[in-house]
């Protein structure tokens, strides 16, 4: 979700888009840390939307959140989950999701796509183990993870905290890492982007 200090003077990514062009070097960004999913989908947009703000990484999602909802920082992706209480305050307004189609948890925000075309972010989360691992341990293991993410408890507490839970085959997740690594190892190259 890209999210704005409710201080802000827009209400739509196009206004945000506007609203950084007409004042550039006004606007800053958190992120959870130099060379997170939240750095690098803001480095994506700002390349495609062609603005400019400044990075300010912080330790973790809460430090992140709280600078953005206290106005140190204007702007910031993150899931769901740690921007919802703050939004239900009124101190942060989310203006789109990273998602290439409307997100069914969140069907009221458009997707960035809607504006940029083919742009797309997710956040995910796999579970792996060690390579080697017998294949007869991985087909069981993947057979109830996939089983706990069809129960309807699981689901519904999930689907609360915001994520849209999928499942798959162990080929869908490393085909998923592998299209994920050739989307963004351009973006990380462009901007020269380091992890601490």
């Amino acid at each position: 979700v890209l999210a704005v200090n409710a201080a802000l003077p827009v209400r739509s990514l196009a206004e945000l888009v506007a609203y950084a062009k007409a004042n550039p070097g006004r606007l800053n960004y958190a992120s959870v840390g130099n060379g997170s999913s939240s750095h690098l989908n803001m480095e994506l947009l700002k390349s495609v939307a062609g603005f400019d703000a400044v990075h300010v990484p912080f330790n973790g999602s809460p430090p992140a959140v709280t600078a953005t909802a206290q106005g140190e920082t204007q702007m910031m992706f993150a899931v769901m989950q740690p921007l919802q209480p703050q939004i239900q305050a009124g101190k942060l307004r989310a203006l789109a999701v990273t998602t290439a189609k409307r997100f069914p948890l969140l069907p009221e925000l458009p997707p960035i796509a809607e504006t940029y075309p083919g742009f797309e972010a997710l956040a995910w989360n796999g579970i792996m183990v060690p390579a080697g691992t017998p294949k007869p341990v991985v087909a069981k293991l993947n057979l109830e993870i996939n089983a706990i993410l069809k129960d309807p408890d699981v689901v519904a507490k999930m689907n609360a905290q915001g994520f849209d839970l999928i499942g798959g085959t162990p080929e869908d997740l490393g085909n998923l890492i592998r299209r994920e690594t050739d989307a963004w190892t351009p973006v990380i190259k462009k901007v020269g982007l380091k992890i601490d």
